[in-house]
């Protein structure tokens, strides 16, 4: 993405989501290294905090990839439901203001 981000099917795919995309499975699939954490490496109390901690990675890295997608689909709703079918854009703060909701209610309810 970031090597072809002046082509137009990368300027239309919008490389911002891209990366919160990707930066979204990155930590999601980062989930996976507290798992193997066990008794034989580390203490009990270690274990504990890295099962702890998995869902959270999970949690989190959905989150960012959700509302990347959500952001998406919403703009291109927002370009069917326009009476004219004029150009859309979407700023940074449009991605922020979803993703950080999301971000909260998913904090408030792991913790």
């Amino acid at each position: 993405t970031y090597w072809n981000r002046k082509t137009p099917i990368v300027r239309a795919s919008q490389p911002f989501f891209l990366y919160m995309i990707c930066i979204g499975a990155i930590i999601m699939g980062s989930a996976i290294i507290p798992i193997s954490i066990d008794d034989g490496i580390a203490s009990i109390e270690e274990c504990s905090l890295a099962c702890m901690f998995s869902p959270w990675l999970m949690s989190y890295g959905f989150v960012i990839s959700f509302s990347a997608l959500f952001s998406k689909t919403w703009r291109i709703n927002q370009i069917f439901h326009h009476p004219k079918f004029r150009r859309v854009t979407i700023t940074v703060k449009d991605v922020i203001v979803p993703f950080l909701i999301l971000l909260s209610l998913n904090t408030i309810v792991l913790i």
